[in-house]
């Protein structure tokens, strides 16, 4: 459980339910909770959800706090992604052939980074969403389910690209040149080593006909946003990147391709950037004594 008090500081603290219905749950927690807070819960198998305390009362050494669930969550800050719509491995941003001491590690660095309770970068929904993709990549068995599930979902088209932005006019051209970069800003973040994907994979995984890339792909190829290699995969390149970074930051369907499925809308829109090739420049020939 998770809040953010009046001042802005995060806090968080465990607990356990004790009963739960449609409207609401009674949880048992070591700390106190303010009546008419609204707080974020989640479990190993609930999504995040908001709740406000409506009672909290002494037990024993401990307290046993009522709280409702909340109909309308339209209040929230950020936008609450569904499990199916998280990438564990790009929220955590490592490899899916990341080893158990990797994964350790990394989410120990991510979660002190986020944890409630760190003034600076403390974020509660990075934060949870950091934790319950720890929880399943952590435990062999709940891995290899999620991995059987992520590898089917990844022989078809990823559900971002079903939406209207990426088909009509000018704007849907701009948002498939950004869909590719994505894609290959991803592969090349969590796997460096192989960082090239083909033009018959970006078909499938955005679920356009080569067609529709043609053109999208002569833009980034002439921009330098993407490198193509002798096997015929392409890559991105330093500008390609700084360009994702840019441009997808408030955009909802194609900041999610970048973090996973986690997304916060940013205050303001940054100007898009666009990037030459530098021009080569001519060195003068060292003067003769």
């Amino acid at each position: 459980m998770a809040w953010t008090l009046g001042d802005g500081a995060a806090e968080s603290a465990d607990c356990r339910a004790v009963d739960i219905s449609d409207r609401g749950m009674r949880v048992e927690c070591g700390r106190e909770i303010p009546v008419g807070l609204v707080v974020l819960i989640q479990g190993h198998d609930m999504p995040g959800r908001h709740a406000t305390v409506r009672h909290c009362t002494a037990f024993g050494d401990k307290f046993r706090v009522g709280l409702e669930m909340c109909q309308d969550e339209s209040f929230a800050r950020y936008s609450q992604p569904r499990q199916d719509d998280v990438d564990f491995y790009e929220a955590l941003q490592i490899n899916a052939k990341a080893d158990p001491d990797t994964i350790h590690r990394v989410y120990r660095l991510m979660a002190m980074r986020y944890h409630p309770d760190n003034p600076e970068t403390g974020d509660v929904e990075t934060f949870l969403l950091l934790k319950r993709a720890y929880e399943t990549l952590s435990d062999p068995e709940r891995r290899a389910l999620y991995d059987a599930a992520r590898d089917s979902k990844e022989s078809g088209p990823l559900p971002v690209f079903e939406l209207r932005d990426f088909v009509e006019g000018v704007q849907g051209e701009i948002n498939r040149r950004l869909g590719v970069l994505a894609l290959l800003y991803n592969r090349r973040r969590t796997d460096p080593d192989h960082p090239g994907i083909s033009l018959l994979d970006l078909e499938n995984r955005m679920g356009f006909p080569r067609e529709y890339l043609s053109f999208t792909m002569w833009y980034l190829r002439s921009k330098f946003f993407v490198d193509l290699a002798d096997n015929s995969d392409f890559s991105l390149t330093a500008a390609g990147a700084e360009y994702v970074e840019t441009n997808t930051s408030s955009s909802e369907p194609l900041s999610k391709l970048i973090t996973g499925g986690f997304w916060k809308p940013t205050r303001e829109r940054s100007e898009p950037m666009h990037y030459e090739r530098p021009k080569p420049q001519l060195l003068s020939a060292p003067a003769t004594m």
